[in-house]
């Protein structure tokens, strides 16, 4: 398990569930409790469609995370490790994150988002990637928080495809 500084195991013994979360690979009994979280996220997703997704991170360069007590999860995090053909070396890509609103602000997001920086340092990412939507302010806040910093922009064209 990912050793964690004390200053976040006690943030997280606070929580009022009084449950310190541990971070593991997502299982398909919480499909349930990841298609509520992706609702929580603004995506509502049926039970069938979050289990396909699962089936995706479970294939190699793929990872799902989720902090979970015995039967709760709290929250998740989407990872995926890719190429480009400018820069050398691979790439962390952080495609989904999501922490149960009403665990927010105990470190939930912390344990999670630690993990999924060790898990691309151990498969030799040079750096981690993330998108937010301009509109989640005190996301990016979070980000800036967490090291992060603003580079680029990210630009979309929606296809007629489904």
């Amino acid at each position: 398990m990912l050793e964690l500084p004390e200053s976040i195991e006690m943030t997280i013994l606070t929580n009022p569930f009084d449950m310190k979360p541990h971070i593991t690979e997502a299982k398909p009994e919480d499909v349930p409790q990841l298609s509520f979280l992706l609702e929580q996220l603004g995506y509502p997703t049926s039970e069938s469609e979050a289990l396909s997704k699962l089936k995706l991170y479970s294939q190699p360069d793929y990872k799902l995370l989720v902090a979970r007590s015995k039967t709760i999860v709290f929250g998740f995090i989407a990872l995926h490790i890719q190429q480009t053909f400018h820069l050398s070396g691979s790439i962390g890509r952080i495609t989904s994150f999501c922490v149960d609103e009403k665990m927010r602000g105990l470190g939930v997001g912390s344990l999670l988002l630690a993990a999924a920086e060790e898990y691309f340092s151990v498969n030799k990412c040079s750096k981690v990637e993330v998108t937010s939507n301009f509109k989640r302010i005190d996301t990016h806040t979070y980000y800036l928080k967490h090291g992060y910093s603003e580079t680029n922009r990210h630009f979309v064209k929606i296809l007629g495809n489904k």
